[in-house]
């Protein structure tokens, strides 16, 4: 009888296990990439550029995602350099991307590149308060698609404006 037991409850156990639906949903770095290159093309800084630096703070797979999808681009009249960064090389930068293991590192960036125009990207939501553009998020009730966050205060401050296709798809943060 005891065996029985046993052997119902680990039935239960594992069919509980495979029949739920996973809440810990991870980013598609691809498409944040794609996205990525749709705020850097529709920016519009207030020098025009033919080389853009993109740094990277903090370990991201939209790096090497952004790397492949730019290298598709070939007929493309604008130069992008993308690497890692330090914090200090951020205002060096036209792009920072900040990797949600480095959000820790956005009060720093955000000081170091004030009124400089930066656009800040980061991988975690809520963080326009310490000065991100842009924040990616993904939406629960939209099963689970990813949506970002865009501070148009933020992006004002920086003296960047974006053009109204990404202001129209984004949960705008005031």
């Amino acid at each position: 009888m005891k065996k029985g037991r046993i052997l119902y409850l680990t039935i239960i156990i594992f069919t509980n296990l495979f029949a739920t639906k996973s809440f810990c949903q991870n980013f598609d770095y691809k498409e944040n990439s794609v996205y990525i290159y749709n705020f850097i093309k529709y920016t519009n800084w207030s020098q025009k550029k033919s080389n853009l630096q993109i740094g990277i703070i903090g370990n991201t797979p939209v790096e090497d995602e952004l790397k492949t999808l730019i290298a598709k681009k070939k007929n493309s009249s604008i130069t992008y350099n993308i690497k890692q960064i330090s914090i200090l090389e951020s205002k060096e930068c036209d792009v920072v991307i900040i990797a949600k293991s480095a959000s820790d590192e956005l009060k720093k960036v955000d000081k170091l590149t004030t009124n400089l125009p930066v656009l800040i990207i980061t991988e975690k939501q809520n963080m326009s308060h310490l000065g991100a553009c842009i924040s990616f998020f993904i939406d629960e009730d939209k099963d689970y698609k990813t949506e970002y966050q865009l501070s148009i205060r933020n992006c004002r401050l920086r003296g960047l404006v974006l053009s109204e296709q990404i202001l129209n798809n984004a949960v705008l943060i005031r």
